[in-house]
């Protein structure tokens, strides 16, 4: 039986002719093409906008000073930097790990991080400063409050927290990105900076958050439901101390009664529990009791060239001394300090004893009880045995004290800034400033080399910084504004 023909070879053999589509087809194609095209450029245009609303019209926060021994946005009174969740309270500390970045976070526009040169958007207008932190010779930040309040974020209304850099020792400043938060209120906000180069920072006082990337994204970092009241940093890490605090207001480290140790690497969003080996007889009160309503304070000293990375000291609401290595490990007893850091339950700033490292030596500044004046000057090789050194002069009350390598201590007080020299001093020099002292004086000052330091006045509404080049001799204001 034969098959039947194969059709499908025949039909394979034909020419193929298409059929020609609809009329006004290719139109209808190309009209459509036209608008997709119209379509995208208007929301490139519009993100645009965004991203240039976002680095103009929000504030943000800079980065940390190298401290002497006391505590340190793109334009706009709101954070440029992606809003941040307030820090969660956790009963023990989370396991470390790497920062991340702020959930949600869009991507950072140009100019909100901390920079060798310049981030190009100008600082937010009126700005208050209330802590600068020098990383070299000049580049720095400062935070604080900024723009009008009731009429910055996101989100909140009331936040103008902000921070502002500088690549020229405050000649000029630029805007960087800062946390969304406000100011210091009892147990939330940020009002002090520090940074340890120009990608690791911590912005604290009470509420504590971290960035890893100059300042474009900040992570809050869980504090257990206590307050930061010192934050200093060295070698790759920062040293925190906790305090459980009833201050209310901006007296956010006011009616302190235990206090913790604390370190944080850089580059982790978590905190870590410093060892502290203490006698027995001292062990209960060292860190506070519920009679105590102290301070306690902070100093360290970084070290690349020693094994340990250099040393740190704890100022216990005792008046006892604790220390261990900048590098790690535990902290150990020390001595005695001739007084105790001091503070009251109705204010934040300090009352008594100021704790600096100096070339090889800590220096302590002890105001003579119930009198006026800067006090008594000590010193000591250990924390252990302490030395009388020449008293300063003046009425003022001391705030913050500092020293440099060389041997320069410089004291700021209610009244001016005061310095001497180590280790045969003299009569102390009451500092020229440039326009006389501001009133209320100075709450802060570091020096970040024997030659240059920087001094925040009491009156942040100056808006602000002074800085010196003659190791303390001479202070020039310089403004914080764009």
């Amino acid at each position: 039986m034969t098959e039947p023909p194969d059709n499908l070879d025949a039909w394979r053999a034909r020419d193929v002719e298409p059929l020609s589509p609809p009329p006004g087809t290719f139109d209808r194609i190309h009209r459509r093409a036209r608008r997709r095209k119209l379509n995208q450029a208007l929301a490139a245009a519009a993100g645009a906008v965004v991203v240039i609303a976002g680095a103009v019209l929000i504030p943000a926060a800079a980065t940390g000073l190298l401290s002497g021994g006391g505590g340190s946005g793109p334009a706009g009174p709101a954070a440029a930097g992606s809003p941040s969740s307030p820090p969660a309270v956790s009963s023990s500390p989370p396991s470390s790990g790497p920062l991340p970045p702020t959930a949600s976070a869009p991507p950072a526009a140009p100019g909100t991080g901390l920079s060798g040169t310049t981030s190009g958007a100008p600082a937010p207008a009126n700005f208050q400063p209330t802590s600068i932190t020098m990383i070299n010779g000049s580049i720095g930040a400062v935070i604080g409050q900024a723009g009008t309040p009731g009429h910055c974020g996101p989100p909140v209304a009331a936040d103008c927290t902000s921070l502002a850099g500088t690549s020229d020792y405050g000649t000029s400043w630029y805007g960087v990105s800062a946390p969304v938060t406000g100011a210091p209120d009892g147990g939330t906000g940020i009002s002090q900076l520090r940074f340890l180069n120009l990608s690791d920072g911590w912005a604290f006082g009470p509420a504590l958050y971290a960035t890893a990337d100059g300042g474009r994204h900040w992570t809050p970092v869980p504090t257990f439901g206590l307050r930061v009241t010192a934050l200093e940093a060295a070698g790759n890490r920062a040293f925190v101390v906790l305090a459980d605090c009833q201050g209310s207001g901006p007296a956010y480290a006011g009616d302190c009664q235990t206090f913790s140790l604390y370190s944080a690497m850089a580059g982790a969003a978590t905190l870590q529990k410093v060892p502290l080996s203490i006698p027995a007889p001292l062990s209960a009160g060292a860190l506070g009791t519920a009679a105590q309503a102290w301070s306690a304070g902070l100093a360290v000293k970084g070290n690349a060239a020693s094994p340990d990375n250099g040393t740190g000291y704890l100022y216990a609401p005792s008046g006892d001394i604790l220390s261990g290595s900048v590098g790690g490990g535990a902290w150990s007893y020390a001595g005695k300090a001739p007084c105790a850091p001091g503070g009251t339950a109705a204010s934040a700033a300090p009352q008594g004893g100021q704790l600096a490292v100096g070339a090889g030596v800590l220096l302590l500044d002890c105001p003579a009880p119930g009198a006026a004046g800067p006090g008594q000057l000590w010193e000591s090789a250990d924390g252990a045995q302490w030395d009388k050194v020449a008293a300063p002069g003046g009425s003022g009350q001391p705030r913050s004290l500092a020293a440099t390598s060389a041997g320069r201590v410089v004291l700021a007080t209610t009244t001016g800034i005061l310095s001497v020299t180590l280790p045969d001093p003299g009569a102390w020099h009451s500092a020229s400033i440039a326009g006389g002292a501001p009133a209320g004086g100075f709450t802060y000052v570091g020096m970040t080399s024997p030659a240059q330091g920087v001094a925040l006045p009491a009156n942040a509404a100056l808006g602000e910084v002074f800085v010196t080049a003659d190791g303390g001799q001479t202070w020039t204001p310089r403004r914080v504004s764009g």
